[in-house]
């Protein structure tokens, strides 16, 4: 596993969610003919979500076979949408989620829960909608 991203931690995540999605609205949010939308956020974030509640009632340890099908959920939608896969790529995504399976530290998945959140929360903050 090749697990190198940026600064990743409590004081940066917000910061770096909002960078990635300034960086996609330079471009509309558009990639080729595709378009980031509020719906495909959604449903990672939605995805995202139930594993933030299952690890807080059963601990990461239970999930971790969870989070890796997670990653291939991200993989799946990034291949389906240019868009999204420019989305997952610049918010580095795929490496946090390595990250969590390689420490297996459950901070690290609670603030990937939130980074989630604060994507689709400056997504539509910044103008991002269903098209």
């Amino acid at each position: 596993m090749n697990v190198n991203i940026t600064k990743f931690d409590d004081s940066s995540y917000v910061g770096k969610a909002e960078n990635v999605i300034k960086e996609m609205k330079r471009e509309n949010f558009k990639k080729g003919r595709d378009t980031l939308t509020t719906s495909q956020l959604r449903k990672l974030l939605s995805m995202t979500g139930t594993l933030y509640d299952r690890v807080q009632f059963e601990g990461l340890e239970k999930v971790m076979d969870r989070i890796a099908y997670l990653r291939i959920q991200f993989i799946y939608q990034g291949g389906r949408n240019a868009a999204v896969k420019e989305m997952i790529d610049k918010a580095e995504i795929l490496a946090i989620l390595e990250k969590v399976q390689k420490n297996q530290e459950k901070a690290d998945f609670i603030r990937f829960c939130h980074y989630m959140e604060a994507l689709v929360a400056y997504f539509k903050y910044y103008g991002g909608r269903d098209r």
